[in-house]
């Protein structure tokens, strides 16, 4: 019998679903809000021990669950349990979300239609007013590109552009002719947002997600023909992929020692030059300690900026070495003459970081690959990895294991994971200044910090065994998310952060508990 009580309560529970999707790239606060609807509106539609047992009847709640009852356990031989009980508290969405959607009506395909709607329009928003800033139509401090993300980590808003995507290619089999333009249009615009924030991460993964489900479609679904050339063409992109890494790695990676056969001794202005010959710090191949008068690059470069030449630039990096560095990039001297003979632009861009004249003239992404493959460069040579983001992760990835390696079975416990670091940090030595001196930043790697090898391997069943129960693998939207978070955990603590718990914890407990059992 139908009961109009119930109902109105399962669509205040469908009401905290929609706000849920909305506030993850827009408010954590509303985040936390969404949260309590789902609560009380699944506590107000009554009948609990039933909705109970529907809900650990099913296997893949049991499994979801055990990933907080064993942090939980963590607690027994953690010291700081100020952090222990933030963790936990952090991480419950992980335990209440499985439970209360597993035990709720799955959505019908209009709700579902009507959720990735939501979800895609909030993301977009988030988007384009970070745009806005980038335009300065909205005026906000920012000291690197990546700061344009107001609501959220830019790390965590390009995980969200990523499902984006992928619920926008979802809906496009079931929409209007019109619709289709508009989402092509979203999914365009989603794409150059990644691109305008150069994030790695989130082109990354979209590229690797969609390339694997199109292998996966090209393999089951046409001729040998087709599978053949699909192929080749992986391997001429892959070929030619190489080629433009190698160049710029060759030219990041060539010094012209050369020029210590042509030093210049005094400057058009009558000074002396400065050298430090034993260096062989260089940008484009030129070396920098050579052919260098700071005497005249100061109060020359401070006519023609408001930053001072012993402050810091807009990214909060040394700008003395910022100039330096752009001025042997180009090849030249680095003296009054050379700071003069800057244009306007470029002196706007060193404001802004900017240390190689060749990301003045390359599109984000070009520029993000050199400037990666720069860090390397440094970390290899000079074994300086702060403030370079994928060096200052080779340190933490090595700190993670010398911790793991002393406490392989239990790990350090729930709560004493920052002060694991902090003292496998001193122990090391480590090159990274303190205030880089941070986690892990690879979800795995934490989950082995704080409870052992052991919890490691069952976290990673956790992650794959209820998608097989539930035959979810096969459905679109849980196999790219799934991978998506996967690949995500990789180089971030995705189960760290509010954000990042919310993230996960939604769209996998959606995608494998409220999608129609027929629903492929």
């Amino acid at each position: 019998m139908n009961n109009p009580a119930k109902n109105k309560f399962e669509q205040l529970f469908f009401a905290g679903l929609l706000l849920f999707a909305a506030s993850l790239p827009l408010s954590m606060f509303m985040m936390s809000v969404s949260q309590f609807i789902l609560l009380g509106s699944w506590l107000l539609q009554g009948n609990f021990s039933n909705r109970l047992r529907q809900a650990f009847s099913n296997k893949a709640v049991w499994i979801l669950c055990s990933v907080y009852i064993l942090h939980l356990i963590g607690l027994i031989y953690s010291a700081d349990y100020a952090y222990a009980f933030k963790d936990l508290r952090v991480k419950l969405p992980l335990l209440l979300l499985p439970v209360l959607f597993a035990s709720s009506t799955p959505l019908t395909n209009r709700q579902l239609n009507i959720l990735l709607t939501v979800f895609i329009s909030a993301t977009f928003i988030s988007t384009f007013i970070s745009y806005l800033i980038y335009l300065d139509v909205i005026h906000k401090p920012i000291r690197d590109i990546r700061d344009i993300s107001v609501f959220i980590s830019h790390i965590r808003l390009s995980l969200f552009v990523c499902i984006a995507v992928y619920a926008a290619l979802w809906l496009l089999k079931q929409s209007s002719l019109l619709f289709k333009v508009l989402l092509i249009a979203v999914i365009v615009w989603f794409i150059f947002f990644l691109i305008l924030i150069e994030s790695m991460t989130g082109l990354g993964i979209l590229t690797i997600t969609l390339v694997v489900i199109l292998l996966k479609y090209i393999v089951v679904n046409t001729s040998l023909t087709l599978k053949i050339i699909t192929v080749l063409i992986f391997i001429a992109a892959g070929f030619f992929s190489y080629q433009y890494i190698d160049k710029i790695w060759i030219r990041i990676n060539t010094v012209n020692k050369d020029e210590l056969l042509h030093l210049k001794k005094i400057t058009a202005e009558g000074n002396i030059y400065l050298y430090d010959t034993l260096k062989t710090d260089s940008e484009n191949g030129h070396l920098i300690w050579i052919n260098l008068c700071e005497n005249e690059m100061r109060p020359a470069w401070n006519k023609r900026s408001h930053l001072p030449y012993d402050s810091l630039n807009l990214k909060g990096d040394e700008l003395r070495m910022t100039i330096i560095r752009y001025l042997t990039s180009k090849g030249t001297a680095k003296d009054g003459a050379a700071i003069n003979s800057l244009s306007l632009k470029e002196i706007t861009a060193i404001e802004k970081g900017v240390a190689n004249v060749d990301d003045l003239h390359t599109f984000g992404i070009r520029s993000r690959i050199r400037a990666t493959l720069w860090e390397i460069y440094q970390y290899q040579h000079f074994n300086n990895p702060n403030g370079h983001s994928l060096a200052m992760r080779f340190e933490f990835w090595k700190t993670a294991f010398s911790i793991i390696s002393n406490h392989p079975i239990t790990g350090v416990g729930t709560g004493d994971v920052p002060t694991a670091f902090k003292n496998k940090y001193d122990e090391l030595k480590s090159p990274l200044s303190p205030q880089y001196r941070l986690r892990s930043h690879n979800q795995y790697l934490t989950v082995a910090v704080a409870l052992g090898i052991p919890v490691l391997i069952w976290f990673l069943i956790s992650l794959i065994l209820p998608g097989v129960l539930l035959n979810r693998f096969h459905h679109f939207l849980y196999f790219t998310f799934w991978l998506t978070a996967m690949l995500s955990m990789i180089t971030e603590d995705t189960l760290e952060t509010q954000a990042g718990v919310s993230f996960f914890a939604f769209f996998n407990s959606v995608y494998l508990f409220l999608l129609a059992k027929n629903d492929k």
